[in-house]
């Protein structure tokens, strides 16, 4: 098994949950870093990039989080007391799905990236400390979506979800420095998401197996064409973004 190159910076360590190679100095980038406080990517560039469900900064966001008007709950029909399943197909830095589960849904991250699967695994780790509840509702699966659904057509013992839901690589913008810093370093991990189009006709498939799955949600820009250009049933808008509702 590949262990993961880690810098450390204070002799206080957590239980990690992932196997990691302590790096001696001189230290090299890119890397995993923990600091005393958290453990986080570094690059070349020596930029940071990191998950944290629990930071003072995502409890703010979930405080002030009014569910019955936020655009993802209502594209997922979020019922207050009302368990739902979902896949986040394109699971990135976890922000929408750790949303989702926050607010009562059964998450299951599906991350292809091995930097985000570490990002990912260690903050759900560190989650059922602060927040075991929240933390019992989200799992992480490691393989490639696209390949997972593709199982599920050929198996149906394999149970489905309630929803799916897509967050792909939004398209270059012209001006680069509008995207933010974590979002760039995703961009630079993962790619252009050139098989999200693939992603999404596979969860059609499924959406239309009549097997119990209710809903596929894509967001996408406020003014980007359809994903794969497959026309949703209907749309609803958000300032910045635009939630595209597939139903069976």
């Amino acid at each position: 098994m590949n262990l993961f190159p880690l810098i450390i910076k204070n002799d206080i360590q957590p239980e990690f949950f992932n196997e990691y190679e302590i790096q001696s100095e001189p230290h090299q980038l890119p890397s995993f870093v923990w600091d005393g406080e958290e453990l986080y990517w570094q690059d070349e560039a020596k930029q940071k990039l990191h998950v944290d469900f629990a930071s003072p900064k995502q409890l703010w966001r979930f405080s002030k989080l009014n569910k019955a008007q936020e655009p993802i709950l209502r594209a997922l029909k979020w019922k207050n007391g009302e368990t739902q399943s979902v896949w986040d197909l394109t699971a990135g830095l976890g922000r929408d799905g750790g949303m989702l589960a926050y607010s009562g849904f059964q998450v299951t991250f599906f991350e292809r990236n091995p930097v985000l699967q570490v990002l990912l695994s260690e903050s759900i780790h560190a989650l059922s400390d602060e927040l075991p509840d929240m933390a019992d509702r989200i799992q992480l699966n490691c393989m490639n979506s696209i390949e997972y659904l593709k199982q599920a057509i050929d198996d149906i013992n394999i149970e489905l979800p309630n929803n799916c839901y897509l967050d792909p690589m939004y398209p270059h913008r012209k001006k680069s420095a509008l995207v933010k810093l974590d979002l760039r370093m995703v961009r630079d991990l993962v790619g252009d998401d050139p098989d999200s189009s693939e992603l999404l006709s596979t969860a059609l498939i499924l959406l239309k197996s009549d097997r119990g799955m209710q809903r596929v949600v894509v967001k996408r820009p406020a003014k980007s064409e359809y994903l794969g250009d497959f026309k949703p049933n209907y749309s609803i808008e958000a300032p910045n973004t635009r939630l595209d509702v597939y139903i069976p």
